[in-house]
């Protein structure tokens, strides 16, 4: 398991000497009873304080539309060993927009279902291909890129792998086989041929490349 920091912007930091055990705000709406009560946190939740994005979780209402917060809480919902996934992680990885959804794969046996603003794949966990990115658990970016390419729009899937390429200088061609690898191991083989297109049809500005080995 890798980790480091990455690119989406933090959000503003709750009070330092609140005595929540938040994650980038997000916390278990059962620790904030707990710690608060439960007519203080209903009170909250009814005054619009707080927001329930999903059952069990809070996140305060100024960071609601907080993609670090969002995905927080979505990691909070779910089996500690979930990892962000898919759209979500690729834009983890700075090479596309943070998506309105927050996508999360589970491990089998967790009872977390897709539903509004979450989406939830269950599949099995490797921790050699999670890094840790910001305190999130986020899939490493050839999963998640091997995701994208067989589940997401084709347009989109297609502009995120080319960016990554074009990031890697003199290393893209690896980083193109080794994502071919993980679509040749996939276990579920829907979008599989369609991905593999797309794979061999991403290109990269030569000059672009360049520069980025250079970097």
């Amino acid at each position: 398991m890798r980790t480091r920091t990455t690119c989406p912007q933090l959000p503003p930091a709750l009070d330092p000497q609140s005595p929540l055990p938040t994650r980038h705000g997000a916390l278990l709406r059962g620790d904030a009873e707990r710690l608060l009560g439960v007519e203080h946190v209903a009170e909250a939740l009814r005054e619009g304080e707080w927001v329930q994005p999903w059952r069990g979780v809070l996140i305060p209402a100024p960071l609601a539309e907080e993609p670090l917060a969002r995905a927080a809480a979505a990691t909070l919902r779910a089996d500690q060993r979930s990892v962000l996934s898919g759209a979500t992680a690729v834009a983890f990885h700075g090479c596309a927009p943070i998506p309105d959804e927050v996508h999360l794969t589970v491990p089998y046996g967790c009872e977390l279902r897709t539903q509004a603003g979450l989406v939830v794949r269950q599949s099995w966990i490797r921790e050699a291909d999670v890094d840790v990115l910001d305190g999130l658990r986020v899939h490493a970016l050839d999963i998640a890129l091997a995701e994208l390419l067989c589940t997401g729009p084709e347009r989109r899937a297609l502009d995120c792998l080319e960016r990554a390429l074009a990031g890697l200088g003199d290393r893209a061609e690896r980083f193109r086989a080794l994502v071919g690898q993980r679509l040749a191991r996939r276990v579920d083989r829907r979008g599989t041929r369609r991905a593999l297109g797309l794979l061999e049809l991403a290109w990269v500005d030569p000059a672009l490349a360049a520069t980025a080995g250079d970097a």
